[in-house]
């Protein structure tokens, strides 16, 4: 049994994990208004001019790092292995993507052996109970289908109360 201070601790732990998703979220909708502005600016307002590779590398950049903010906050409040292995995925999908021209094909390599890792831990190393609880299950549940729903809050329960 947990003893009432480390109790308290985790209670405290929990909210400041909370508030801290709620600030990422802000900073994510604030990065998405900074990116749509940005976009209009160099397609809407100066199409005369092409866009430039080093200017959608920046765009995508940008987008791509939104996208790990928000599935940060996801982390933060499932504590899923399965969702830090999306996490993961994302950030080395963005590293890949976002290669400068001068990197060797050895950066490249690393990265696909890197993602082939996360598959396969993914694959073998994850419970079938823990494999059934995916962010598109859970973003895409039925109230017929509660089984999903049901794991994630008893995963949440057990956290709470161990």
């Amino acid at each position: 049994m947990i003893k009432k201070h480390n109790k308290r601790l985790l209670k405290l732990s929990k909210n400041f994990e909370t508030i801290l998703s709620i600030v990422i979220l802000i900073l994510v909708l604030l990065g998405m208004i900074d990116l749509i502005r940005s976009v209009y600016q160099a397609y809407i307002i100066d199409f005369s001019n092409p866009v430039q590779y080093s200017q959608l590398n920046s765009f995508l950049a940008e987008a791509l790092l939104l996208v790990i903010g928000v599935e940060l906050v996801v982390m933060l409040s499932l504590h899923i292995p399965g969702v830090l292995l999306e996490v993961l995925l994302y950030a080395i999908a963005r590293k890949l993507i976002l290669l400068p021209k001068t990197a060797g094909m050895f950066d490249l390599l690393l990265g696909v052996i890197a993602i082939a890792i996360l598959f396969a831990i993914r694959k073998y190393l994850i419970s079938p109970d823990e494999q059934l609880i995916s962010l598109n299950r859970l973003y895409n549940v039925k109230s017929s289908n509660n089984k999903i729903l049901t794991s994630v809050e008893k995963k949440e329960t057990e956290i709470n109360n161990s």
